[in-house]
Formats: structure tokens, C-alpha cells, sequence
């Protein structure tokens, strides 16, 4: 079981599942909540949070398509906010968010972390040594403006109040 876990994103596939069941469970229980608040979009509601229990289960099942399943996660999360009673009064929206985030953040073990995550300060350094040489090598100047026979040229100071010099 452990090795399972380890080969799937499921931390954040349980959240999104949990999220999705906690938005489910708040319309079913309206008569014993007196405090929830009804918009007439209740059938958006169940949308939600069965999508939400739908993206979950698939990012077990299918951990190669996490990117795009956590993310549809964080945005029906933050969509339950309108639709769903504040978002399940705001603990499926959290776990949704959460989910979405562990889902979209997870990499196989055996996978060697990408570039981007194993940036140190040397690598930094040295990557912005090479850019500053490489503009200094090839320096733009800006071309100066040839006036034409017959034009005057007047040069005005932005930092004065002089009148322009012709």
C-alpha cells in the first residue's frame, strides 16, 4: 500500500475526493442546517462537487495528467465559493485548493526533478555573470539625430525652467 501511495499524487487526490464529499454533504443536509445559504443553483453545486470527486479519483488513477486535473481542481474550488454555499462554508473550497495544489505539486519518485527545481545560488551567479558579459559585448547606442539643411535644433533641459536654446 505504501508503494502505491508513493506512485501516486495521493495526498492531493484525497483532499480533492474529501472536498468534493463535504460540498456534496452540505445540500443533502439542509434540514438539520440552519444557517446555509441558498442560491438557486444548487444543481451547480452538485456539478461541482461531483467533478471535484471525478478529478480526484483520476489523479490516482491517472497520475501523468496531475497538472491538468489539480488545476481543474483549484478552479471548481474556487468556484464552490459562489455556488456552493461559500464553498462548503469555506472547508471545501480549502481542501479543494489544497488538493489541487499537493495534486499539481507532486512528481514521481523516480523522476529526476526538473531544471527549474534545483536552482542554487552559484547557478544563479554564474547565469548572471555570462548575461551581464554578453551585453557588454554588444552595447546599442542610440543614433543621433542628424539635422537636415536648413533646420535648427533646440535642445530643451527637462530639469530647469530655462527657455529652449536654439
Amino acid at each position: 500500500m505504501k508503494s502505491w501511495r508513493r506512485s501516486q499524487p495521493f495526498w492531493g487526490g484525497l483532499f480533492i475526493v474529501a472536498a468534493g464529499t463535504e460540498l456534496m454533504s452540505i445540500p443533502l443536509a439542509l434540514d438539520s442546517l440552519l444557517a446555509a445559504v441558498m442560491f438557486g443553483t444548487v444543481g451547480a453545486g452538485y456539478l461541482i462537487a461531483i467533478t471535484l470527486i471525478i478529478a480526484g479519483v483520476l489523479a490516482w488513477l491517472q497520475p501523468g495528467q496531475r497538472i491538468f486535473l489539480g488545476l481543474i481542481a483549484v478552479l471548481l474550488s474556487l468556484a464552490s465559493f459562489v455556488y456552493s454555499n461559500l464553498g462548503g462554508f469555506l472547508l471545501g473550497m480549502t481542501l479543494g485548493l489544497l488538493g489541487g495544489m499537493l495534486t499539481v505539486a507532486w512528481t514521481p519518485v523516480g523522476q529526476p526533478a526538473g531544471r527549474l527545481d534545483t536552482v542554487t545560488v552559484r547557478s544563479v551567479l554564474t547565469a548572471a555573470r555570462s548575461f551581464t558579459s554578453r551585453l557588454g559585448a554588444a552595447r546599442w547606442t542610440a543614433p543621433t539625430p542628424m539635422p537636415m539643411p536648413g533646420m535648427v535644433v533646440c535642445v530643451m533641459s527637462t530639469t530647469s525652467y530655462l527657455p529652449p536654446r536654439c
